[in-house]
């Protein structure tokens, strides 16, 4: 009996090359698509951050009938169990983080507080604290070892040392006031704790020692931890008092970023705003 060989035919290198040009090709027209949707996810991600910060402040004004707790400083003031430390650090009810508040329970017999700088608390990584990409972050988030960093910085003069009222201190309108900006985890060397309450760069705020405009991703030389930063080269994340989140762009004059920043100056914003 007699077989016939059968042989198949493999690729050629002609086609394996024009195989490899259409992938190429498809892969080229959908990294943008990729690039894209994974830079709205993160800014997502951003916004509810930003989103979660704002509704605490308003839940907790409603808890003590309009009265906004302080940049930095004892709230509320007459209260005994009173809340010793950041702005952020008495948010912490009010951000799903109850237990790292009842970890600061200082049971002093003389004067029982919440306090930030009690048992190591203020070393506690909190994620909502942290924005999902930025080019100063170190990879634990902490500051030599002791300090839990942070990205969403408040704006003093909507909370300054306590006393100011949502939303009456706000005559400006809820809607065109900044309550909470971005800035570098570490700038120039000086971190952005969330718990750091010494009055310092190192605390989580703006607009204290400068009202400048915020810096567009600037290189870790050229930050200046007296402002907001920018986490990406085209927009900053702000939250404003009504809740909502705005992309801000560096075309933003400094004067309008100025208005948007203080609560009750009767300003109108500029037509870039």
């Amino acid at each position: 009996m007699c077989y016939r060989r059968r042989f198949r035919r493999g690729f050629t290198l002609f086609q394996l090359l024009l195989v490899l040009a259409i992938l190429l090709i498809l892969l080229g027209l959908l990294l943008p698509a990729i690039v894209k949707a994974r830079l709205q996810a993160l800014r997502m991600e951003g916004s509810n951050n930003l989103k979660q910060l704002n509704l605490a402040v308003q839940n907790c004004a409603d808890t003590y009938q309009g009265l906004m707790p302080p940049t930095v400083g004892v709230f509320p003031k007459d209260m005994q169990h009173a809340a010793e430390g950041t702005l952020h650090f008495i948010l912490l009810p009010y951000l799903e983080q109850q237990n790292v508040y009842n970890f600061s329970f200082d049971n002093d017999p003389k004067n029982p507080r919440y306090r930030v700088s009690y048992k190591g608390t203020a070393a506690v990584p909190i994620k909502v604290f942290l924005a999902p990409k930025d080019p100063s972050a170190p990879p634990d988030g902490m500051y030599d070892g002791w300090l839990a960093l942070c990205n969403y910085p408040a704006n003093y003069l909507v909370f300054g040392k306590g006393g100011n009222r949502f939303p009456a201190s706000i005559t400006d309108g809820t809607s065109n006031t900044i309550f909470f900006a971005q800035r570098y985890q570490m700038c120039n060397g000086q971190p952005h704790a969330w718990g750091y309450d010494g009055w310092y760069y190192w605390v989580p705020m703006f607009a204290y020692y400068s009202t400048e405009l915020f810096q567009v991703m600037p290189l870790a030389k050229d930050c200046d931890p007296e402002r907001a930063q920018s986490l990406t080269p085209d927009i900053i994340q702000v939250g404003l008092g009504d809740g909502s989140v705005r992309f801000i762009t560096p075309k933003l004059s400094a004067q309008t970023w100025f208005f948007a920043c203080t609560p009750n100056g009767g300003e109108v914003l500029g037509a870039d705003w």
